[in-house]
């Protein structure tokens, strides 16, 4: 940056100067700390201990935001990373899943907003650090793609797989309100277990 004189008397300039900081700060509201030097004549202060016309910069008095802007400020650059940092999660039913008999699903809400994310365990995992708890909320569930559909009864009491998965869609409705509009269907990746398993030509 070009100073307000092209020369300037020795007597007008004040160098090897220093901060400790609480005084001075850059055009880009950095404070700063370090050598600097001042013209006296024009009140101009700039970094280094004497003038350098690539790498001297003009110093204002520092400006302290209140503490509530620079939380603000802080909360909104979290919320832009953690907005950035997800992604949603595709399943794919493996037949570990089909032995198990259940998957396990991870989800994200937008807090005030209609907006929800399945992200996969180890996206859910950085939840609180990596992902703002203030900007989402989140809940995992058990989710069961196989066993009878229905609940039996008799001879005794077996939940079947709508039952199981409504509960758990109930249960989440708790920490992520609106997630029964999204998760409509409790059969959703179910698996009929009911077929013949054909055979191993390898064993002969």
């Amino acid at each position: 940056m070009a100073r307000k004189k092209i020369k300037y008397l020795q007597s007008e300039i004040e160098n090897n100067l220093y901060t400790f900081g609480d005084e001075w700060m850059t055009e880009d509201k950095q404070e700063y700390k370090g050598l600097y030097h001042r013209y006296t004549t024009t009140n101009e202060i700039y970094t280094g201990a004497t003038w350098n016309a690539v790498t001297s910069k003009i110093l204002v008095p520092l400006i302290r935001l209140p503490e509530m802007v620079k939380t603000y400020d802080e909360l909104r650059k979290s919320t832009r990373q953690s907005r950035n940092s997800i992604s949603t999660n595709q399943i794919t039913i493996t037949t570990a899943d089909i032995t198990n008999g259940f998957i396990q699903r991870f989800f994200f809400k937008k807090n005030n907003e209609f907006l929800f994310f399945e992200v996969s365990e180890e996206q859910f995992d950085l939840y609180g650090s990596k992902i703002d708890d203030n900007l989402y909320a989140g809940d995992s569930c058990r989710w069961y793609i196989t066993g009878p559909i229905e609940s039996k009864r008799i001879p005794m009491y077996v939940p079947g797989v709508i039952e199981l998965n409504t509960l758990e869609i109930q249960r989440m409705e708790q920490t992520l309100p609106g997630i029964s509009k999204k998760l409509t269907n409790p059969l959703q990746y179910y698996t009929d277990t009911d077929f013949v398993v054909p055979r191993d030509i390898n064993l002969g």
